[in-house]
């Protein structure tokens, strides 16, 4: 990994620093993981534009997605039992 020098101004610097510190980390580390929460935002971003674009310039083609989630949603309900026993969580 090399190593580089960003410019920010200094109050984003020192709030960054006093983040970092707060969380026993280093700046390094909270700038990754902030870079990775960016990404993940933006990829979802353009998911969601996707599906907009989709939405409007092909509603048959949206209409048929639709049709076709519902299939399946509908083949996978209930099919095992012990998973949403597992995980809770994720059947509210």
């Amino acid at each position: 990994m090399s190593i580089t020098t960003i410019k920010v101004d200094s109050s984003v610097r020192d709030r960054l620093a006093q983040v970092a510190r707060a969380r026993g980390t280093t700046m390094s580390a909270l700038l990754s993981e902030a870079a990775e929460r960016l990404e993940a935002d933006q990829r979802w971003a353009e998911i969601e534009a996707a599906y907009e674009r989709l939405q409007r310039e092909d509603p048959t083609g949206w209409a048929e997605y639709l049709d076709e989630l519902a299939e399946w949603d509908a083949a996978t309900t209930g099919a095992d039992p012990a998973a949403a026993e597992e995980w809770p969580e994720y059947n509210r």
